[in-house]
């Protein structure tokens, strides 16, 4: 996967247990991809999807069975879960 998209998290306020007193969190970059089905992921900003192997990929684009993928509905690359 190309894609490079990331977004900036900022967590709230917390008062810590020991010292009461209230940490601010540093804001963190995260990336953008979320898990769409077994071996296959997708950037929620530009919607392109990636696999985690190539045997993943092979299963997806060309319904060549891999390790782990009995009983997995496969779908096409770019259609959306229903």
């Amino acid at each position: 996967m190309a894609c490079t998209h990331t977004k900036w998290v900022y967590d709230p306020p917390y008062e810590d247990d020991w010292t009461g007193e209230w940490i601010t969190p540093e804001p963190r970059q995260v990336g953008t991809s979320e898990d769409i089905d077994i071996g296959r992921f997708r950037c929620t900003q530009c919607g392109e999807v990636g696999y985690y192997t190539g045997l993943w990929r092979d299963f997806h684009e060309k319904g060549i069975p891999c390790p782990g993928s009995d009983g997995v509905r496969r779908l096409p690359p770019n259609v959306p879960m229903s």
